[in-house]
């Protein structure tokens, strides 16, 4: 029987063969977890190319400032930005230029998953072994796209996309938020970081609402990081 050779399976056999390069691209947003998933990632050897999206979210100037003045102090690569206004065509949120609260303002139908297929395709043109996202153990049972099993989900979305293993990183999921601010802290970069949903600057400096969710977690676990 006469094989039949096609550029997929040509291209599945070719990544397959493929060398790891220790490249990966960091979901960044300046926040804790996306910061401390790339610190941890840089420890452990690998080139992090940090890819900011910009979807016009409210913190967005905050989140420009810190990839341009944070990311190359802390070992990685100048970060990319991509501008995209798909999401305020598509859904409707709080957190795309309005003031957000709570979960439910802050929710945005599918963003973790079309911002990892982005990362991805980032990732495959600069020949990265994998993406990242700042995903740590108490994000699960929140968002529906943001959780274990959806991350790995998107591993073989992505590997099936390409025809070559394409890895999604999870190097803070074991942690919680109190394990993540610890670890900034003793690399003297938690100030250089942003949790709050509405953050704005003013004169180069960060300034948070310090009413949101993420604001108010911050303020708690940072209270009981301080008693230990």
């Amino acid at each position: 029987m006469t094989e039949i050779k096609t550029k997929m399976n040509q291209d599945l056999l070719h990544g397959l063969a493929r060398e790891e390069t220790n490249k990966a691209v960091l979901l960044y947003s300046g926040g804790v977890d996306s910061t401390a998933a790339g610190m941890m990632l840089c420890d452990a050897g690998y080139e992090v190319h940090p890819l900011l999206i910009d979807y016009g979210q409210s913190s967005v100037t905050v989140e420009r400032f810190l990839g341009t003045t944070v990311t190359k102090g802390i070992g990685f690569e100048p970060t990319r930005v991509i501008k995209t206004d798909l999401m305020k065509d598509l859904t409707k949120s709080k957190l795309l230029g309005e003031s957000a609260l709570d979960d439910e303002d802050a929710w945005v139908p599918g963003r973790n998953t079309l911002f990892m297929v982005i990362a991805g395709i980032y990732a495959q043109q600069i020949n990265a072994d994998g993406i990242s996202i700042g995903y740590m153990l108490d994000d699960n049972f929140v968002f529906g796209d943001n959780d274990f099993f959806h991350h790995k989900g998107i591993e073989t979305v992505l590997s099936k996309s390409f025809s070559r293993p394409m890895e999604v990183f999870m190097p803070t999921r074991s942690k919680n938020k109190i394990d993540l601010l610890r670890f900034l802290r003793s690399r003297g970069v938690l100030e250089s970081t942003v949790s709050c949903w509405n953050a704005s600057l003013e004169s180069e400096q960060i300034v948070t609402c310090d009413a949101c969710a993420n604001c108010i977690e911050r303020s708690r676990s940072t209270a009981e990081l301080d008693k230990k």
